[in-house]
């Protein structure tokens, strides 16, 4: 097509009763004239009904203007989790945030109301108003969410609404090369081997497949179930599974880069090990050996449980999906550019196609022929037909996050409230866990918990644990939801066979003990031969 955008083509061509010179189209043309005709929604109506619903939900929040929500207060938190989720028509409790949350009644509400919308008025005037919502107002308010409001640069230029956190991730792997800023053959990646796939065995693809150098991915390893490591396993870039101090992860990383390490993508926190990385200390270290490093960080974990603060922790890009810890809508994610850095520059975007306003980069002076695309994340949202029910949804999501609807709701707050979780997960397994392994002792605690126990800074509410052995880690997941309707996960892990519970603000602290209490009731039920073993073979990353 030409420079005139879809919209601009369409509307051009078309014209006063243009409808009827398109073959195919001749007969409805002529059939309406029976009819009367609809009457066209005024413009700007969509956004007003939206707006008007957001003011409601407002107002209905203020009655919780009198609960701060202090972490440890069970009763405000329950208050909130039954008003803002609907937990009565839950067949079973998810307790797996790690992967997937229920959504706020907010969000579900705004996708059935715009969703409704769509299905009456489907005109590019209408659906130019949805983009207003999701890309202007949205991303306006993720910007707030993530600490950045005091910068004037444009949202959409910092942040671009994608499928998740694996696309974005892959947008990372697959565009840095093309771009120019690596050289697979003379540089070098450091990646952590229990990122998420996406963001570990994505880069392993890369390399085979574009034939990179043999040394051009360096691995930051993890030795599992273990306090310490030796120094010539600290050299060669080894962690402990539960580290003591924040050195002994810095010192390990530090080891692997050099002059050459064009790029460091770490998990902010580990889905496989529930460890949480002290970033903005990595990004102050790893610059210090090597100023141009890139760092990008994955924050499929930490997007909706950190108070981010991304204007202080100068991380170049993240990661993250709001069908996770922030109880937004499924199938859409994040990925955030440091304009401060260039960041996006360093990526050629592998889908070229149209944002949510019909406008391709040409629409906005960018030159396709010459190979020209947006400089700032604003390059990553050209992705064609998105759902904009979904899409104007995490509208919705980011005002619950920055207190817009229950008026207390903050990022640090909410933040609190899942380490307090995380805290009453780990004195439950403390409390269950000798049941199933009679030598298990807080001391030694971190043999069967593959999450940091010994230093709580190192971890959020993300606990992997062990079964006994014989015990299908598998079978205890499905029992455990075909029993008790809970929710969990079983991970392979560097060889382990793991289970992962993983609560977030949308589940109460009596989930998290009887969540616990259920999974040592099924593997005692099965230690006793009262239910399934060894056929459950699926694992879930």
């Amino acid at each position: 097509m030409s420079h005139l955008s879809r919209r601009q083509f369409i509307g051009a061509a078309l014209g006063v009763g243009g409808v009827a010179m398109l073959p195919g189209l001749a007969f409805t043309a002529t059939a309406q004239k029976a009819e009367t005709p609809p009457t066209p929604a005024a413009i700007g109506s969509v956004l007003d009904k939206i707006k008007s619903q957001i003011e409601q939900w407002k107002a209905e929040g203020q009655q919780f203007k009198a609960d701060p929500l202090d972490p440890e207060n069970d009763e405000q938190w329950d208050r909130l989790v039954n008003y803002y989720f609907d937990r009565a028509a839950f067949s079973c409790i998810s307790v797996n945030s790690a992967n997937l949350c229920p959504s706020l009644k907010p969000v579900d509400q705004m996708m059935v109301m715009v969703q409704q919308m769509l299905g009456k008025d489907i005109s590019f005037p209408m659906r130019g108003e949805l983009a207003k919502a999701s890309l202007g107002y949205g991303l306006g308010a993720v910007k707030d969410w993530f600490g950045l409001g005091s910068s004037d640069v444009k949202a959409d230029f910092l942040l671009a609404l994608v499928a998740n956190s694996t696309e974005g991730n892959n947008f990372i792997n697959n565009g840095l090369v093309t771009s120019g800023f690596l050289d697979p053959q003379k540089d070098n990646i450091v990646v952590w081997d229990v990122n998420h796939p996406t963001n570990y065995d994505a880069w392993m693809f890369r390399k085979a497949t574009q034939k990179w150098g043999k040394n051009s991915i360096r691995t930051l390893q993890t030795k599992m179930f273990s306090q310490t490591v030796t120094a010539e396993e600290r050299q060669k870039g080894m962690i402990p599974s539960d580290p003591q101090s924040e050195d002994d992860i810095l010192l390990p990383l530090k080891a692997l880069v050099d002059s050459r390490t064009k790029m460091a993508t770490l998990s902010w926190q580990s889905n496989e090990c529930g460890m949480l990385l002290p970033m903005d200390r990595i990004v102050h270290e790893l610059r210090s050996v090597n100023k141009n490093i890139y760092i990008h960080a994955d924050g499929a974990q930490t997007f909706g449980v950190l108070d981010l603060k991304l204007g202080k922790v100068d991380v170049d890009s993240m990661t993250g999906s709001f069908h996770k810890w922030p109880c937004g809508p499924k199938m859409v994610g994040i990925i955030y550019m440091n304009n401060k850095t260039g960041a996006a520059e360093k990526f050629a975007p592998s889908i070229w196609g149209y944002d949510e306003y019909i406008n391709t980069p040409g629409d906005y002076g960018f030159d396709a022929a010459a190979g020209k695309i947006d400089p700032n994340a604003k390059r990553f949202s050209y992705l064609g037909q998105q759902n904009d029910a979904t899409l104007v949804s995490t509208w919705m999501a980011a005002l619950f996050h920055t207190g817009n609807f229950h008026p207390n709701v903050t990022p640090a707050r909410i933040e609190a409230r899942i380490h307090y979780l995380g805290d009453q997960a780990k004195n439950a397994l403390y409390e269950h866990l000798p049941k199933i392994f009679p030598e298990f002792t807080p001391k030694t605690a971190y043999k069967w918990i593959a999450t940091p126990t010994t230093n709580d800074t190192f971890r959020s509410s993300v606990f992997l644990f062990k079964t006994p052995d014989g015990i299908q880690a598998g079978d205890v997941m499905q029992h455990v939801y075909e029993q008790h309707k809970f929710a969990i996960a079983n991970l392979k892990v560097k060889g382990h066979d793991l289970l992962r519970i993983s609560p977030t603000f949308c589940n109460t602290s009596q989930d998290v003990h009887d969540v616990v209490a259920a999974i040592i009731d099924v593997i005692k039920a099965m230690k006793n031969n009262k239910l399934a073993n060894n056929t459950h073979l699926r694992s879930y990353a």
